[in-house]
């Protein structure tokens, strides 16, 4: 199994390929995970047991996902995301969690490895060539934004950083080997241009240094408040990157306005748009078309701030407004207990996928790093990744 998971690992990407089968569409990447599904049950007599508390939790998301596709206008579009953001990740959370023990968690990470290795490798190429946005940004190969190419690299870097600052690599070659791919995804996540994935990267480092070194935080002052002014210091400073210029939002049909702007009117419409659906949410898939709706007649909106807002740009909104108020707490619900499990634990291999989980949830507050094939079966492998590293330990 744990050969089967990597190559699920690697296979991220390959989501963009689709097709239909009897006239359904799928991926290459789902139809892996469904024959990987179908081999673990049969072999269900191996797996381990999960704690009531995983199912309990991911079973308030899923319920919560498929109220939403009973809510959608578009119950086509919903099936296809609840499939494909919902039952596909969970699938891939379930046997992960169960088949793989820590010593298999290697895989997981090389899978990763060798994924981000071939996304950071083209966007790194792209770079060369000049094949960049008008503001010098690469798209990778997920299209569209730059920020899909940050939000799939910047986890799996905190992971390989994590990963090789634990190990004794004494293979000199190996050592470099692994290094310059560490450089590869950074460089690529470098020239996204992505701020929030840098920043949550740096996030990430702070995570992972806590966790690996609170024995020896904990017991000097010094490094206690260095580690709050470090602390204290990142938050003004994203807070500072990511400030909106208010004097941009006059009502001048004419006007430019910054990437800053443009995410702080699509949280302030998102928040608007969620008290008219607070209870059930817009539901799956009907995000950008809700909206649409609500904004289409405001100045400058139908040019500069819908045709960004596929998302709103913040990852409690999206599930807020996609599966409703019981899908927010349920997500809530698995992020706050994934922190909690991961914490109780100082294990080298918790603190490696708790520090990537972290980076997710960092981007999380500036973008929505789920609602997307490969970002959603990538969170649910970091919590799998949590589960397993800590299941074996008492506090479990």
């Amino acid at each position: 199994m744990k050969y089967l998971l990597a190559l699920i690992c690697l296979a991220l990407p390959a989501y963009l390929i689709r097709f239909s089968v009897f006239d359904i569409p799928t991926t290459l990447l789902e139809v892996l995970i469904y024959a990987i599904f179908i081999i673990g049950l049969i072999r269900i007599k191996k797996a381990s047991k999960i704690p009531g508390q995983w199912y309990l939790l991911t079973a308030i998301v899923l319920i919560a996902a498929i109220i939403s596709v009973v809510v959608a206008p578009d119950t086509r579009m919903a099936l296809g995301e609840l499939k494909a953001f919902f039952i596909d990740p969970l699938m891939i959370w379930w046997l992960a969690a169960s088949y793989l023990k820590k010593d298999d968690l290697f895989w997981l990470i090389g899978g990763l490895a060798s994924s981000s290795l071939v996304v950071s490798a083209h966007a790194v190429i792209q770079k060369i060539i000049g094949n960049v946005t008008i503001d010098n940004r690469v798209i990778g190969i997920f299209g569209y934004s730059p920020n899909y190419l940050a939000l799939f690299i910047a986890p799996i870097a905190m992971i390989l950083i994590a990963w090789a600052t634990s190990q004794k690599i004494k293979k000199k070659l190996t050592f470099i080997g692994y290094w310059l791919l560490v450089a590869i995804n950074i460089v690529a996540l470098y020239f996204s241009g992505s701020r929030g994935g840098l920043l949550a990267l740096v996030g990430g480092i702070v995570v992972y240094s806590i966790m690996r070194y609170w024995k020896t935080i904990s017991t000097k002052i010094w490094l206690k408040i260095g580690l709050g002014a470090l602390i204290v210091l990142s938050i003004v400073t994203a807070a500072w990157l990511f400030r909106p210029d208010f004097t941009l939002r006059g009502d001048v049909p004419s006007r430019v306005i910054s990437s800053n702007n443009v995410r702080f009117q699509i949280w302030e419409a998102s928040i608007e748009l969620g008290s008219k659906h607070p209870i059930l949410g817009v539901g799956l898939g009907d995000f950008q078309n809700a909206f649409t709706d609500l904004t289409i007649k405001r100045i400058n909106f139908d040019n500069y701030i819908i045709p960004w807002a596929l998302t709103p740009h913040n990852l409690m909104l999206a599930f807020w407004l996609n599966t409703g108020l019981l899908g927010f707490l349920g997500f809530l619900g698995v992020f706050i207990y994934t922190i909690w499990q991961g914490l109780k634990s100082l294990s080298t291999e918790t603190a490696i996928f708790l520090s990537g989980f972290s980076v997710i949830i960092l981007e999380g507050l500036i973008d929505t790093p789920y609602f997307k094939n490969d970002l959603s079966v990538l969170l649910w492998l970091l919590i799998a990744g949590v589960i397993i590293s800590t299941k074996n330990e008492k506090n479990l």
